[in-house]
Order: structure tokens, then sequence, then C-alpha cells
């Protein structure tokens, strides 16, 4: 929980543009609502208060517009929020401590961590398998608050379990941020580093959207598992599998892990070419989608 300083620094920053500028809670939630943010007057309320802060997916993303209601200067509300939503999320684990498989040949002194000086809040990640069996493609949204004024990108990582390696892995920049490096520490791993379109300040919110593709002289690999991971503890994670209906599986089953905590439960595909599994509040840890065909 943010401590009393955290929040009376919010609460006062925020008080003092409501009475400068003469606009009310209500008036802050219709301009908020009429910009696609939906934020209750009681949310407002409690920022105001200093009983909360902003740290949900949509509250980030709403600072932005309400610095701009409030004619403050661009991340004099977020910078507030970024040191307790760093500290609630808690450290960053390594992608090599997640996964349930070996590194292959890692090289010397590689060490499979993303940057501290981001805030994962969430992930969301779709996965396309083709008729083939085979990953046609998959995509993920990933949204990070800045912890320190000036963060340029961020890394992230795949890995897989498959005899070829993550060197066939094509990786696309689709909103949000561009490629700006790619290694291969590991046979199986990969590293790529995100550049942002600007660098954050403290507190600023950036959503990103990266596609992976596998090349098309790749030897063929038919799966039957895939899984997302959480580095921080994360207000949401998704995985989407989506299926061709020329090659759908017999059974599915979603899993996941956290800490010492496993589980898998079997769930119906009757009728559909897609499973979904969400958790909010996860992490760090795995979760994913099985199948038999």
């Amino acid at each position: 929980m943010p401590g009393p300083t955290d929040s009376s620094a919010f609460a006062s920053t925020l008080s003092e543009a409501m009475l400068r500028s003469g606009i009310t809670l209500t008036a802050l939630r219709d301009g908020l609502l009429s910009r696609g943010h939906p934020i209750s007057l009681t949310a407002l309320s409690y920022w105001r208060s200093g009983l909360r802060l902003p740290e949900r997916r949509g509250s980030l993303e709403a600072l932005p517009v309400l610095e701009a209601l409030l004619h403050l200067e661009p991340g004099a509300l977020a910078k507030l929020v970024a040191g307790p939503a760093a500290r609630r999320l808690g450290p960053v684990e390594p992608f090599d401590a997640l996964i349930d498989y070996p590194v292959q040949d890692p090289a010397d002194g590689v060490e499979l961590r993303g940057e501290s000086d981001i805030s994962r809040v969430s992930t969301q990640l779709t996965v396309h398998v083709g008729a083939d069996r085979e990953i046609v493609s998959t995509r993920n949204r990933r949204l990070v608050v800045a912890n320190r004024d000036g963060v340029e990108g961020m890394t992230v990582f795949m890995g897989t379990d498959g005899d070829h390696g993550a060197q066939a892995y094509r990786f696309r920049a689709i909103n949000g941020c561009s490629i700006h490096e790619e290694h291969q520490p590991a046979h199986n791993v990969r590293r790529v580093q995100l550049r942002f379109p600007r660098p954050l300040m403290r507190g600023e919110s950036a959503l990103t959207e990266v596609e992976v593709t596998r090349a098309e002289d790749a030897p063929q690999e038919i799966v039957d598992d895939y899984e997302v991971y959480a580095e921080q503890r994360l207000e949401e994670i998704l995985i989407w599998v989506n299926f061709d209906p020329r090659a759908l599986p017999r059974r599915c089953w979603v899993y996941f892990a956290e800490g010492d905590l496993k589980h898998e439960w079997p769930v119906d595909i009757e009728g559909s070419p897609s499973v979904h599994y969400r958790q909010r509040d996860f992490g760090p840890g795995g979760l994913g989608v099985r199948w038999e065909w």
C-alpha cells in the first residue's frame, strides 16, 4: 500500500489544481469520459482525499488527460504515482527463473532480466495457430510505467522449448515502439530491446504492441502449448489462443504457476475455435494454454 507521503503529495497537487482552475469533480469525470476514460466520481474523490492512488491500468492511462484538463505540466500527477507502483509490483524476476524448461547454451555471464526503471502493469498475448498446427503469429500488448525520467525503452524476452531454438523467430513492432536491438543470449532465448517513440517522464505510461512470426524457411514445429510470463506482479495478464477452424484440438487445458502454487484444469472448446485465460493481480509467474491434437 502507498505510504501517507505518496498519497498526500498526489492529493495536494490534484486539489490545488482543481482550486486554481475552478473545476469540480463532476466536470473532471465528464471531461475524462468524453475523451474515452471512464473514471468514477468515487475514484476521483479517493484520489483528491489521499485515500488511494491511481494504480490500475485505466487510471494510469487517464492521468495525461487529467493533467491537461487541469492545465498542469505533463507528468505533474503521473510522477507522483511511479514510486508507489514500483513498490507494489516488487522486483523484476529474471526470465530464466520463470520458464519451466532449461536455457540452452547460454552465453557466459548472461543475465536474462528486464529493467527495473519501468513497472510492468499488464500483458495481453494473442496466439494464432494455423491449419498445419504451427504457430502462425503472436501479438503481445504491454502496458508499463516509467519509474524515472528519461526511460527510452524496455527489454522483452521470448523462449522456446522446441528443438530448433529461437533463431527462427522474427519480431515486428506494431504500435507504440520500434525494435532497437535483438540478441540471442542462448540457443532457445531471444532478447529484444524496444524503443519508445520518445523518452518517458517519471510516472508516464507506455503501451506497446509487438508481433512475432516464424521465418518462412524455418523447419516445421507442431506445438501443443503456449505460455505467457509475468516478470512482476501484474494488474492483469491474459492469453488468447486462436485455432484455425480446419485444425481444432481434441482437448484443451489452462494452467498457471505462481510461486509454489500450480494448477491446471480442462476447458470446453465445443463450438469455439479459441481459448482464453485471464488473471488479475498475478505474478511473478506464468499462465498458459495446453492442448491435445
